[in-house]
């Protein structure tokens, strides 16, 4: 009787294992690398295949990684494929990078062979881009090159800018409004004796201006306040600590020079595909007014606005289902 039973049993889980692998959605689970002017750029492509979907995600930083995120954005994998992309020195890339190449145009040509590789090896896939932070100034840069737009369906922005000049100009208009609700009167006086203007860009405080945003509450969220994804960070990412921290001493050129040079608003009238801007309301660090004046300007395009209103400059970590459920409805 309890050889019965036994046998009974075996094909009972043969039988539950035999449907369930039925009806399992194809799943992708590869690492790809790209190798250009020195540097090794792993992009891990994780999900589900049979969408015949990639979202390319473009992290921000600069500097930062994209797989450390994958723990809030590792829903969208059952219905679409994720492709987790580290730039130049940044995240677990490696190679001997020379920092001259750090710059928009560099970072613009590399996202092209990544999208380039990703079609190569999944012909017949849609490619959307999934931008954050300074990554939406790369996917700006991309978008606006050449015929590059021809090569993706589309681009969700998530709290980044178009311009730096208008980027520093509504950062010191939001921490001007916060200090004077919240009565810092050393906060006012700072940034009123510091206007930002078309002609001072380059040499005004930006840096006083950035750090009093912070200190009024721009980003109060921590990532690190969550446990299960420093774990997470620590067991579950190819990332490493030291990397992740060593990284900025690289980009001093690019916040010196480079990052001040950017601006795309003229060309946004040029950008065809349908475009999604992702904003979270509360962000100090780009204002969700940016996010208004790139609508504005988008005037070829098919635009998409979602706001987030209990977020600040990463949606995704504090209304990550609302922030998935949005990504879903742009590609779908």
């Amino acid at each position: 009787m309890r050889i019965l039973t036994r046998l009974l049993a075996i094909c009972l889980i043969a039988g539950l294992t035999s449907c369930k692998d039925k009806d399992a959605k194809p799943r992708e689970d590869q690492t790809l690398f790209l190798r250009h002017k020195g540097a090794d750029m792993p992009i891990w492509v994780k999900g589900n295949s049979q969408a015949k979907k990639i979202v390319l995600f473009v992290h921000g930083g600069p500097g930062d990684c994209a797989m450390c995120y994958r723990y809030y954005l590792k829903d969208l994998e059952e219905d679409v494929m994720m492709a987790y992309w580290d730039q130049r020195v940044a995240g677990a890339s490696s190679g001997k990078v020379d920092p001259a190449t750090l710059r928009y145009g560099q970072f613009g040509e590399d996202m092209q062979l990544v999208i380039r590789l990703l079609k190569k090896q999944y012909p017949d896939t849609e490619v959307y881009l999934l931008a954050h932070s300074f990554g939406v100034e790369l996917a700006w840069q991309y978008l606006t090159t050449g015929n590059n737009q021809q090569q993706v369906a589309g681009a969700m922005m998530v709290n980044g800018m178009y311009s730096y000049y208008h980027w520093l100009y509504q950062v010191r208009e939001w921490a001007l409004k916060q200090a004077k609700e919240k009565g810092n009167t050393q906060a006012e006086d700072f940034l009123t004796a510091n206007p930002v203007t078309p002609q001072n860009t380059q040499t005004v405080d930006w840096e006083g201006i950035y750090r009093w945003m912070h200190k009024l509450d721009g980003n109060p969220v921590s990532l690190y306040s969550d446990k299960k994804y420093v774990i997470n960070y620590a067991f579950g990412s190819p990332n490493t600590a030291l990397a992740q921290f060593t990284h900025s001493k690289a980009y001093g050129y690019y916040g010196d020079i480079e990052s001040k040079t950017f601006e795309k608003g003229d060309l946004l009238k040029n950008v065809t595909v349908p475009i999604g801007l992702f904003w979270g309301a509360k962000d100090g660090i780009v204002p969700v007014e940016i996010g208004r004046q790139s609508r504005t300007l988008l005037t070829n395009s098919q635009v998409t606005w979602t706001t987030f209103e209990e977020s600040w400059h990463e949606p995704f970590i504090t209304q990550t289902a609302d922030f998935g459920n949005a990504v879903r409805a742009f590609v779908k």
